[in-house]
């Protein structure tokens, strides 16, 4: 799913978010993934046995996909296992937590309004 401002400046609600639903066509599939990401496909298979990435596509590594919005996310992992030595289940955890922040700070900001 993407997102879109579309702040008119003057209406009651300056913020105004629309979602589209990516086409599966715009999904990548795990070797052109693993290719964005610079990573071995063992590690998406982990990182997807930890719940921390969730494929389309079967049950078969092979057949996966993955939305493009992903990519950002696992590089931080992959940042964070590389340049500060924390382990895969650690640095699902870390992208994990870090994300439900950035969540909570919106929730609070969009109350604050």
């Amino acid at each position: 799913m993407t997102t879109k401002d579309t702040n008119q400046g003057k209406s009651k609600n300056p913020r105004v978010l629309e979602a589209h639903v990516l086409e599966q066509a715009s999904w990548l599939q795990v070797d052109e993934f693993c290719a964005r990401v610079h990573v071995q496909q063992q590690w998406i298979v982990e990182l997807v046995e930890l719940g921390a990435l969730e494929p389309r596509g079967g049950e078969q590594p092979a057949a996966w996909a993955f939305p493009p919005s992903d990519v950002p996310r696992v590089q931080s992992m992959r940042r964070l296992v590389e340049d500060l030595g924390v382990n895969l289940p650690g640095a699902a955890i870390i992208l994990e937590l870090v994300e439900e922040r950035r969540r909570l700070l919106a929730k609070l900001a969009a109350y604050r309004r």
